[in-house]
């Protein structure tokens, strides 16, 4: 299995930044590798004919597994079997006139909202990969079923929702009717789903190698079934948990056969561009809180990746309850987050580990249903590995970064440890 015994053909490049590209038509291979997505999954759909507004809404989570990949002999063309685990959004809602519902009269509003643990989900998935070579780099695109089987976690969970609202005594489920009810009506069956990603391969040595990427996954809603009963009518609809997600992706690859020793992506030379900050843009995502931004990252060395630098960014923090929307609309809103860091690489190559501490304010653009300007911030701290080249090109990081929150509404701190980042962009001078 030779990764790499094909053509290499060298160019020089006669521009502001000298180098030299060295061009492979890469082999035979076979890797093992972990993988772990940070992803948003999409909320509830929700069709409902009563006069109420129910709503599911979106969560970010993370999507992970483990993989054999196999590269056909002097080919791009190869093939990747892999195991994967995942969950499924279940959250619903409702807004509602308070005498809609039980035995109680007046005029306030039912806003209630409730979330049961989600559904896991195992999967088998057979891809074809295809390398994609662009200017002395290496892309993955990555593309195939995948067969998912979902399941109750914890197992003595249902695979449906009750909201009893205004019951002058407490509800029994055995015997009585509850206002809302949301069930999923195919759990237990296999269902298909497409993932499809695209990668830049980074090699860190010739048994190992980093890839980050975007993935989607495209894939039917479960099938579930709604009852609504308001002012002693009963309403039937749709309840469907989302199946798709999209995230930032990150690999770790460890190769069964070191690389031709003549591998060399790039060699670089004397730069006539000194003297300037090294610079890049990223996006980045939390494993957790439902954090997405997008940042700028310098250096406050010139011409140097490694010592101290800074970034700042923007982005969608934290979700909270916003105003009574209509027409089964989630009320669930974003808030602004703005991190903020100081981080500390320790590497004078393009491969290097980050430290670094920060804090991200988050600001809620409109009140809360309370009436309350909700704010807060995540103190955060970071250790992980970075890649950032020597020249302009593309970054990529995965690191640890625990954080404490801070919640002006709930006026607590939590600490949370299992917390990992994922990010991609590009860096340049």
């Amino acid at each position: 299995m030779k990764l790499l015994k094909n053509i290499c053909s060298p160019r020089v490049t006669l521009a502001a930044i000298m180098a030299v590209s060295v061009t492979c038509s890469y082999g035979q291979g076979l890797g093992i590798g972990f993988r772990v997505t940070p992803s948003r999954v999409g909320g509830v759909a929700v069709e409902n004919p009563s006069p109420s507004n129910v709503w599911g809404w979106g969560i970010n989570d993370v999507n992970y597994g483990v993989y054999a990949l196999k590269y056909f002999k002097s080919s791009r063309w190869g093939v990747r079997a892999s195991v994967d685990f995942g969950r499924v959004n279940n959250l619903v809602g409702i807004d509602a006139p308070e005498n809609a519902f039980g035995k109680r009269d007046g005029d306030e509003q039912v806003n209630v909202w409730f979330r049961t643990n989600a559904f896991r989900h195992t999967a088998i998935s057979l891809m074809a990969t295809y390398k994609i070579p662009i200017n002395g780099r290496y892309f993955e695109l990555k593309a195939g079923p995948s067969l998912r089987k979902y399941n109750l976690f914890p197992k003595d969970e249902f695979s449906e929702i009750f909201l009893a609202l205004n019951r002058a005594t407490p509800f029994d489920q055995h015997t009585e009717v509850p206002d809302v009810r949301a069930r999923i009506t195919d759990l237990d069956e296999v269902h298909i789903s497409l993932p499809v990603s695209i990668d830049y391969v980074i090699r860190m040595s010739k048994r190992y190698q980093v890839k980050f990427g975007l993935m989607y996954n495209i894939s039917k809603p479960l099938d579930g079934d709604l009852a609504v009963q308001m002012y002693g009518d009963m309403y039937y609809g749709k309840f469907r948990p989302r199946t798709s997600f999209y995230g930032i992706n990150a690999e770790f690859e460890w190769l069964t056969r070191r690389a031709s020793s003549n591998y060399q992506k790039r060699l670089p030379s004397v730069s006539t561009a000194q003297g300037k900050f090294r610079k890049s843009f990223y996006a980045e995502s939390f494993t957790t809180d439902g954090l997405l931004t997008a940042n700028f990252d310098m250096r406050v060395k010139h011409d140097r990746n490694h010592g101290f630098g800074f970034s700042a960014g923007a982005g969608l923090g934290n979700g909270y309850l916003g105003e009574v929307p209509s027409n089964n609309r989630s009320p669930w809103e974003r808030s602004l987050a703005i991190p903020l860091a100081i981080n500390y690489i320790v590497g004078k190559n393009k491969h290097g580990v980050e430290l670094a501490i920060g804090v991200t304010p988050q600001i809620a653009l409109q009140q809360d249903r309370d009436g309350i300007p909700d704010y807060g911030a995540l103190y955060n701290g970071r250790l992980g590995y970075r890649f950032q080249p020597i020249r302009e090109g593309f970054i990529g990081r995965v690191s640890w970064a625990p954080f404490r929150e801070y919640n002006s509404y709930q006026e607590r701190h939590d600490l949370t440890l299992k917390n990992f980042a994922v990010s991609v962009g590009y860096s340049f001078k």
